[in-house]
């Protein structure tokens, strides 16, 4: 990183040291609690004076291009070999330019991933133990001779058992391109990327998305093993997610909420916002949001804003993930009605039972989220470094949970 210009190399420090740097950091934020949100400035201000060096050529506010009041930010990274366009959100415009730049940040660490971190070899070449592990990942209904196939393969550290383990490329790179560099085998996504100003905050945050695509994946197979349950938004008493749909209300865009169980102990929401009657209409279709917290109202208000950036993100349509499906000629307004009709009044809704106080200190959250990793399937917690700096501190990691399914899956 001596240039400002262009890109810069992706560094990031070998796998087998991972448990070296977790128990260093663990040490150091036992008791300690979280204060990401007092950094949130010193963080995007870091970034911005950078971001030329990971190809960023632009950060910008769509905020105005709704009245919901969550703020919407977008990074743009033209040289993406994945989606240019990266968004956040947040309650203030430093929360939502923060979770922009990250996610740019992420998906560049991804595409850097070094040739001497690559071995090319077969599933059945690295053994039955390796085979088996990655076998429910596959992607779905895919020949049952991928474990012949010649793939690349990276090192991970499995924080469950303190080995370093071969991990599949195509479960850590995002190099979506056409023709793709690897075979068909395994789904294709983001899920468990994650950077964060340590490696306990990337490797946490990228856990809970797991949890988070996992439940959803699980709630939407057929026949349903995870019910959803149906939220009342007018009984919500969390102070965040409160705050939120007492401003979309104000806004005439009306909520639904799911709570999402699974088989662990994190609250996970599926929250829909779409307008009202009364809203001047813009984008008719509801806005869709998830996300996995350690409070049931921390959860909502995240999968809440999610929602709304979900409805910026169409009005923007600078994203290429954002077909044209997203833009209908003709809207079926009968079934906009009635889909409107049963979030104001949800039938068979229930009343959250009272939050109890989360975890607080980094270290707590981690522990809190493997627990949860475990109870849901989980057999291995594999860390993959992709980036390390110090100016800013950043941490960029892939977190890879076999056999845990995605929301592509289905």
């Amino acid at each position: 990183m001596k240039s400002d210009t262009g890109f810069a190399q992706a560094l990031a420090i070998p796998a087998n040291e991972i448990g070296v740097r977790l128990d260093r950091e663990l040490s150091a934020l036992s008791g300690v609690q979280c204060t990401d949100s007092a950094a949130t400035e010193k963080l995007v201000r870091g970034l911005f004076s950078v971001r030329r060096r990971f190809g960023i050529t632009r950060i910008g506010s769509l905020t105005r291009l709704d009245r919901a009041g969550v703020a919407v930010a977008q990074a743009v990274r033209p040289l993406s070999l994945s989606n240019a366009v990266s968004q956040g959100k947040g309650e203030t415009l430093i929360e939502a330019a923060a979770g922009a730049l990250m996610e740019a940040l992420e998906g560049w660490a991804a595409e850097q991933v070094s040739h001497e971190r690559i071995r090319i070899a077969s599933a059945r070449d690295l053994g039955e133990e390796i085979r088996a592990l990655y076998a429910g990942c596959r992607v779905h209904d895919f020949d049952a001779g991928w474990d012949q196939l010649q793939l690349q393969w990276t090192d991970g550290y499995d924080i469950f058992t303190g080995r370093v383990l071969p991990v599949p490329l195509p479960l850590v790179d995002t190099i979506y391109t056409l023709p793709s560099p690897h075979p068909v085998a395994f789904p294709r996504s983001t899920r468990g990327l994650a950077a964060g100003q340590t490696l306990v905050s990337a490797i946490t945050h990228a856990a809970l998305e797991i949890i988070e695509r996992s439940s959803i994946a699980g709630a939407k197979r057929y026949p349903r093993s995870f019910p959803e349950i149906r939220i009342d938004p007018a009984r919500v008493g969390g102070p965040h997610s409160s705050r939120i749909l007492t401003s979309l209300a104000a806004a005439d865009l009306v909520a639904g909420i799911w709570l999402v169980p699974g088989d662990h102990d994190l609250p996970v929401f599926r929250c829909a916002v779409m307008e009202s009657e009364a809203h001047q209409e813009i984008a008719p279709l509801p806005g869709e949001g998830f996300a996995c917290d350690f409070t049931h109202d921390g959860a909502m208000a995240k999968a809440l804003m999610e929602a709304a950036q979900a409805r910026v993100t169409a009005l923007a349509g600078a994203r290429e993930d954002i077909t044209r499906a997203a833009y209908p000629e003709w809207y079926d307004r009968v079934d906009l009605d009635t889909c409107r009709r049963s979030f104001r009044v949800p039938g068979n809704a229930t009343t959250l039972p009272a939050d109890s106080v989360g975890p607080t200190s980094g270290a707590s959250k981690l522990d809190a989220v493997l627990q949860s990793l475990r109870r849901a399937g989980a057999q291995a917690a594999l860390v993959v470094p992709l980036h390390s700096s110090t100016d800013p501190d950043i941490e960029i990691v892939r977190l890879v949970a076999p056999p845990l399914k995605d929301l592509i899956r289905g």
